[in-house]
């Protein structure tokens, strides 16, 4: 017995289905983001879409040899195969080398088709992930020696030591082990906020509680280079609905920042005060400041200034992470900044008095 006409027809086809139209390949190649060329036999361009114009900067294209333009002539071979060859090539931007790939496959006796594509932001992807890597053993590196050669000493020596001396020892291994704690901290925070599973826990906080736990991790970092920490917190920005464990962090972050980038014996601010039903909290340092134009990516995972990445550590995470802190809290963050004239970070939280009324008034 015969199997019946609609299932011996070819998976996926229907009766209505029609061959795509020429012209339907056309606006396809024309559409496309990536460059598309065809060169003949001799290696002369015989057509080209509008993106490969644009992506490889030329204003002719069509009746010129493709091994002759500019950006392919410097490519470098990464891949070759039978019929297919992969080429990428640098070129000049405003902030950063662009990396093009171009792909060049034989298409029977008819000559090559080439695809051209921009791979900037995948390579500085790449880039950033390395540079992430070598960070972070960098980081690491640097209070495990110091742990381990101060231990060493306290090993041999301890019973003996001067109490000065030993109070420097352990002065040694609590900057050291907050060097630790706050890397390992903001490295699996940057995790949940990526895998959408960060979460606070907001509840009537104390500003100044906060402070004074952000104090017992950063304070070391300050008396090692000297500085002096002033605060003015108005009596009435004391309460805040936030996570009071998170708001320190916040608070650890921006200060280990001030402290990191600021001088030796400056002063570093911390303010808060009241508005429109929120508290608004600033970290003022007396750093070199971050130019204008870097300001807006600050936020961003990763980024650190030019202005300071050569002369202090750190992964480029903490202001990300303050600012997924502080969003989930309902407040916002920003930075004002000048170079020559330091940087303020300030964030807002609700007021736990005012929600508190809000609530009693409905």
């Amino acid at each position: 017995m015969s199997e019946p006409r609609e299932r011996r027809r070819s998976p996926g086809r229907r009766a209505t289905d029609r061959a795509i139209a020429p012209i339907d390949v056309q606006d396809a190649f024309v559409a496309l983001t990536d460059g598309i060329l065809l060169s003949d036999g001799s290696g002369v361009v015989v057509s080209a879409n509008p993106a490969a114009f644009r992506i490889l900067g030329e204003s002719v294209l069509v009746g010129r040899r493709f091994e002759g333009l500019v950006l392919v002539a410097g490519a470098t071979t990464v891949q070759q195969t039978e019929g297919h060859v992969m080429r990428r090539a640098s070129f000049p931007r405003e902030e950063r080398m662009g990396v093009l790939e171009i792909v060049s496959t034989t298409v029977g006796d008819r000559g090559l088709l080439h695809t051209v594509r921009d791979v900037t932001a995948q390579a500085e992807l790449l880039r950033l992930k390395e540079d992430f890597l070598l960070q972070v053993a960098h980081e690491l590196r640097t209070p495990i020696a110091a742990l381990s050669a101060t231990l060493d000493l306290l090993a041999e020596d301890a019973l003996s030591m001067p109490r000065d001396e030993l109070g420097s020892m352990v002065g040694t291994l609590r900057r050291s082990a907050f060097r630790l704690e706050h890397l390992v901290e903001n490295l699996l925070d940057a995790g949940s906020i990526e895998a959408g599973t960060f979460q606070v826990r907001a509840m009537p906080t104390s500003v100044r509680n906060s402070l004074q736990e952000a104090l017992g991790f950063v304070q070391p970092l300050l008396d090692s280079k000297h500085q002096h920490l002033r605060t003015d917190l108005h009596p009435d920005s004391d309460r805040v609905l936030a996570d009071a464990r998170r708001t320190a962090q916040v608070l650890a972050n921006l200060l280990a920042n001030a402290s990191r980038y600021a001088p030796e014996a400056s002063v570093v601010t911390v303010s808060a005060e009241s508005r429109d039903g929120f508290v608004r909290v600033t970290v003022r340092d007396e750093g070199p400041g971050i130019p204008a134009d870097e300001q807006g990516r600050l936020f961003q995972r990763f980024f650190r200034s030019r202005q300071v990445r050569d002369q202090a550590g750190g992964l480029g995470l903490g202001l990300s992470i303050c600012r997924a802190i502080i969003q989930a809290q309902g407040g916002e963050i920003g930075i004002e900044s000048e170079v020559g004239h330091g940087t303020s970070v300030h964030f807002t939280l609700p007021k736990a008095r005012h929600l508190t009324e809000e609530a009693e008034a409905n």
